[in-house]
This record gives C-alpha cells, structure tokens and sequence, in this order.
C-alpha cells in the first residue's frame, strides 16, 4: 500500500527521505490518501468487526502517517487517526446545556406491562392510526450525545441530567470506532452508548492482573468510568466503542427511526441492531429472540428496547417529564446462579442488629462477580435452612443486592449442622439479646441484637450515617479512616469528630498532610448545618430526613430540643402531622436516654448544628390538607420536590403511613413502598401526574 513517493522502507530515517523528496501538493494527497486508508480500517475492525489487515499493517500505516505530520505539522488536522491518542488533560468540567433533552426509558417486566404500554400508545394515536415498532437489544453502558458540523465531529457530552451534561469531546474523540468526519454537510446531533465488548474487557483484565491491578466487575463500570476521565490520553487507553441508537436532530427527511439507523450505517456510523415489527403479536416474539441470543451478542444486555418506528407517531405521543411515551425498555428476569457457601458470617450495624452473610464460591451474576450476599435476619435462615456447604440458588434482588433464593438440599454434603445465631456479638462479645414479640407470634423477634452502644462496629455506623450526604455531608471519612479513628479511640461519638486535630490524622495510615487539612476542613465546615440534618444523621429509630426535618421545624434549635420536659416532648412530637404513636415514643425515648442526651450536649457544646429556619406554612394550595411520600429517583432533586409539595399546602412523610394520600413513585421505586401505599390505601402517581396535581388539574379519570 506504499505511495508513489514514499516507498515501504523500515526505519526513522527511510521515512524523512521519502517525504523529502515529496512535493507540496504531493504530501497533501499522501497525507488524505493515508487518512481515508486508515479510517477505513478502523471501520472494518471498530464497527464491522471484520478486519482484512494485520495489526502489524496497520501499525505501519499510521507509523508513516506520524512520520508525514512530524515533518509537516501544517497537515495535522484534529480529527486525524494520530489525534486519537488524547492530548493534554482537561484543566476543568464543562457544562452543556442541550437543545433536546435526554431521556431515560420507562420499564417493563411482564407482557402484561407490555400490553398495558400497547394500550397507551393506541389511545395515543389519531383515530385509526396504527403503530410499527422497532425491537432492539437494550445497551447497558454509558450514554452520550454527539454533534457532527459539517461532517465533523464537534461536541460530545454525557447524559448528564438530561437537560445538561458534562463536555467530553476529546474523550470521544480517542474511541476509533467514532469517525472523525462523515459525508453530511448539515448539523446532526445523535444519542448513542459507550460499550466494551466482552471480548475487549478480558483482555484489559487479563492486562491489569499483569500490572498488578484490580480487574473491572464488569464493562459497563469500565466504559462509563473512562468517559468522564480528565484525562483522554487514559481514555484512549480502554477499548471503548459506541453504538448509535437515535438521531435527534439533522435527518428530517427520513420518516422512520428504523430508516434513520440505515442512512446513518451508510454515513460509516455504527448503528445498533434492530427488528422491525409491523404488528404488536410480534414485539413479544422478537424480544423472546433477542433473549435467547444476548449470549451471542458482542456486548452485555440485559433487556429489549420497544420503540415506535414513526416520527410523525412518536411526535404525536410525545413525552411525560421523564420519559418518552412511544418507547419502553422490557427488562429481562433477574439472572439467576447456582454455587456453594463455604460460610456464614455475621456483621453488626449502628443499631446493633446482626445481619448474617453467606461468603460463596465466586460466580458470574449479571456481569458482575458476586461471592457474599445478605440472608437479612435468623427468620429467613430457619426459612431456608442454609447451612456451610449448601449449594444454593442465588439471584440480584433489583439487579443490585445479590439475595439467596433456595437450597438445593438434595446434593447437601451428610453431617451438615443447622446454623445458628451467635449468642454473643461477634465484635465485642457482648451477649446478643432479642425481643419478645407480641401475643401469637414467635417468641423472638427476626433481628438479634447487641446491646452494647459501645460496640466499635456500632460506633462505626453511627459515624458514617452521621457523616452521609444526606445528613451531615463530611467528606473524605471513608470506613477505612473511621475505623482506624474508632479501633485507636480518637472517636467514641460522633461529637468527638469535633475535637480532632490534623496533627492526630496525620498519625494515622494512609493519611498525608494534606488529607488530613481536607478531613479536618470538612468537618469543621459540617457545623454550619442545620439542625433538620443533624437530627436526620443521629439515627433515631423510624426517623429520617424528612421527619428529621419536621422535628427540627417544631424545636427551631438543639438547645430548645434538649431542654423539653418528656411531657413537653410528648406534646410538641405528637402533634407534627403524620408522627404516630411508634415514632413519637422513638423520638422521646432516644431524647430521654442519658448517653444519647450527653452526646448531643457534646454537640451543643461544640456549636454543631445550626437553628432551623422557620418555614412559612402555606395556608392555601391545590395540595393543602394531603400528605406525600416521595420514593424512587426523579428528574429533579429530592429537596426541590419537597419544597415545591410545602408549597402546596401537603405535608411530607418518610414512608408511606395510614394517613398518606399519594405516593410519588419514581424510577426504581421498591416493591416494599408499592405494598405499603396498596395497604394503606394511598394513591400511586407518577412524578408527571405529581405535577398536575401541584397545578390543581387532577388526575386523569379521577
């Protein structure tokens, strides 16, 4: 593939004279001719998976392409192969804020959602409008947006929160399989995901155990931890590619979505895999195919993507404020495993419960390893008798938490033991206790306990919750830090973090100076929060941020909190709307504990924790009189949320009580909220139907 001026010589010095003797139109064509060879390669290998060259010939391609720009950097265009190494890190984020907003897909789980998701888009539709779906294999990595001008690639950023994401187009640019220029003279913006293939993530595994790091879980966590890297010179160093699943904005004449993904395959893009379905009988049968190929498949997925094919129909459907209405993912069953524990350990919390866990023989769960998974309490134990060397049934409850399903008891090894609950704390040794439950249960409660409030790993919780985001919000105390500050007894309450010094941290392993000053800073800097957040960070049984907030609202100030007679408690706790008899006794009974009372005193001392702001109460509103539970994750800030609902007159609850009027479910809502708004009676809406009621509109067929 030699040029007509630069003949294939080995060697630095071969190359120089070869382009010496070039005249200067000569090396231009040379330079393009090098270019297009290369991208085509590239093509084949990064998209096509079809390579027709050696690794060896296309190292000496672009070794004479660097050879050229060396000699004449007045060649070297941004979007040339040699660019895709990286170049400087970036000195800072960049936020963008884009021209269409990304969605995220609703999920299905049965055919019956399916069905329900069919109906929706019927009733959508104009009258005798009918609908063609596209069936695709759902991506499981990173999403990004885009942007070619004038056949260049010109601006990529993350998803961000949809509205606004991060600017990492000299990352997207490193990942080869992304071409630098296409043949289209108009602006087109796409959406697309950032993947390792399997195949690509074993051999950079296979790399890190030769450098002795640690292995990536899975490719997902491998492919969207480098796209936000400040450094594209270390992105360039993962095998990244990227598959294009919708255009958003440039194709206007193409009708179809199904016809868009070929017209961008043509342009050298590499576009998804796809069916196109012209009646609703076949979507559940192209998913049932992708299913029982996805084993094939060169990437991880865990489910099938349903589109209506129509722009004109997905325009006329449009969206709600979260999710499109002409699309769904169909998630499949939870990935289930077969292997073996080998033992039973327990772990102790803040409150002193005692957890059990089941230490497994690794195996491959949904892309991820597991080897340890929770068996929550002695009831589920005597439930599904699990003793050492059972094999047992393993699956990942909401495809995060992994969670035992059954013993296999037929190939249980002979001379096995039932497992027992520890009789004292494995921690501390202190003797675990247990509660009696109420006439006609059992006679112990499921959870064991250890009494000791001195217990390290108690300490340690409590610690770390106090230290969480969405309580006190100190950074840099990690478990590693808080448990060498506790086993050492720097720490013994959480109002101890406010007596430590740098010099003391500095002490400690893995603690330089400079982490130490950034410790100290944090938590000095947590006295400024106010008091909502300190209740919400000491752990009182039944109280979260939210009735944090609401006892922190009728106290104002810690002082005042500290100073109530259990009378005056009694009266002031009781009457908070939504408190019940069980919380209102949680509350007073942690407050009129003495060890508890000397360390918020501790913290009082210490000027932790700043009055609460009167909140104006709205007296008035489309939502005056009802009373809201906010779970799942939504398009806005839990926070925001809430003060939008105060707004309107509702009241806030942690949980869903006997009382709530609606439950507001978002994205990954947990089956336990669903089944407490089923049994209390409360409504469940969506965060779009959340918002119609703030605006006094209603429910729809209400």
């Amino acid at each position: 593939m030699a040029g007509p001026y630069l003949p294939l010589k080995t060697g630095a010095r071969g190359l120089k004279v070869g382009l010496a003797r070039m005249p200067p139109k000569a090396r231009e064509a040379e330079h393009a001719r090098l270019v297009r060879e290369l991208e085509a390669h590239e093509y084949r290998y990064y998209v096509l998976d079809d390579p027709v060259v050696s690794d060896a010939a296309f190292d000496a391609l672009m070794q004479k392409l660097r050879a050229l720009e060396a000699e004449h950097p007045e060649l070297v265009t941004a979007d040339s192969p040699t660019q895709r190494v990286g170049g400087e890190t970036r000195p800072f984020i960049t936020k963008i804020r884009r021209e269409h907003r990304m969605f995220s897909l609703d999920n299905a789980y049965s055919p019956e959602e399916m069905l329900e998701f069919h109906r929706r888009v019927a009733l959508g539709l104009r009258d005798g409008d009918t609908a063609t779906f596209t069936v695709e294999p759902k991506l499981d990595g990173a999403s990004i947006e885009v942007i070619y001008d004038s056949g260049r690639l010109a601006q990529a950023t993350t998803r961000g929160d949809g509205a606004e994401g991060e600017e990492i187009t000299p990352n997207v640019r490193t990942i080869r399989g992304v071409p630098s220029r296409i043949p289209h003279t108009g602006k087109l913006t796409l959406r697309g995901e950032v993947l390792i293939f399997r195949k690509d993530l074993e051999k950079l595994n296979a790399e890190r155990d030769a450098a002795g790091l640690e292995r990536f879980a899975n490719a997902r966590n491998a492919a969207a931890g480098a796209v936000r890297m400040m450094d594209p010179r270390e992105v360039a160093k993962r095998p990244l590619r990227v598959i294009f699943y919708q255009a958003v904005e440039g194709p206007q004449v193409r009708p179809t979505h199904s016809e868009t993904l070929k017209w961008l395959a043509e342009l050298g893009l590499p576009t998804h895999l796809r069916e196109k379905v012209t009646a609703w009988e076949g979507v559940m049968d192209a998913i049932a195919a992708i299913d029982r190929a996805r084993a094939d498949y060169p990437f991880e997925t865990d489910g099938a993507v349903v589109k209506v094919d129509s722009f004109r129909q997905q325009d006329v459907l449009g969206a709600t404020s979260k999710f499109p209405k002409w699309a769904i993912a169909y998630k499949f069953p939870a990935e289930r495993a077969i292997t073996t524990v080998r033992s039973i350990t327990v772990q102790v919390g803040r409150t002193g419960a005692l957890t059990p866990v089941a230490n497994m023989d690794p195996v491959e769960l949904g892309g991820t390893t597991v080897s340890r998974a929770s068996l929550h309490n002695a009831d589920q134990i005597r439930e599904l008798d699990v003793r050492v060397g059972d094999r047992v049934s393993i699956q990942k409850a909401g495809e995060i938490i992994p969670q035992v399903l059954a013993v296999e008891a037929r190939s249980r090894p002979p001379g096995t033991e039932p497992y027992e609950m520890p009789k004292e704390c494995p921690v501390c040794g202190t003797r675990v206790v247990s509660r009696v439950r109420e006439e006609g249960k059992p006679e112990v409660e499921a959870t064991v306990r250890c009494p000791n409030r001195q217990c390290p790993a108690q300490v340690q919780g409590r610690i770390l919750y106090f230290a969480s985001r969405p309580a006190m919000a100190i950074d840099h105390l990690g478990e590693s830090l808080v448990d060498q500050l506790v086993t050492k007894g720097l720490v013994k309450d959480v109002a101890d973090l406010y007596d430590l010094t740098a010099e003391q941290l500095t002490e400690l392993e893995r603690m330089g100076k400079k982490s130490a000053q950034n410790v100290i800073a944090s938590i000095q800097a947590s006295r400024e929060r106010t008091l909502d957040r300190l209740v919400g960070g000491l752990g009182i049984p039944q109280v979260g941020q939210v009735a944090g907030r609401q006892v922190a609202q009728v106290a104002g100030t810690l002082e005042t909190l500290l100073g109530w007679s259990e009378d005056e408690l009694r009266e002031h706790i009781g009457g908070i709307h939504g408190f019940g008899d069980k919380m209102v006794d949680s509350v007073v009974d942690f407050l009129e504990d003495e060890a508890e009372r000397a360390v918020l005193k501790k913290l009082l001392d210490r000027n932790v924790g700043r009055p609460q702001p009167r909140e104006v109460v709205a007296t008035e509103g489309p939502l005056l009189g009802k009373s809201l539970c906010v779970t799942g994750v939504l398009t806005r800030k839990r926070d925001d949320v809430h003060a939008l609902l105060r707004a309107a007159g509702a009241t806030i609850h942690d949980s869903v009580k006997k009382d709530t009027t609606y439950l507001v479910a978002g994205d990954k809502t947990g089956k336990t909220k669903l089944d407490q708004a089923k049994k209390y009676g409360a409504t469940v809406v969506t965060e779009e139907e959340m918002d119609r009621l703030l605006a006094g509109e209603g429910l729809a067929g209400a």
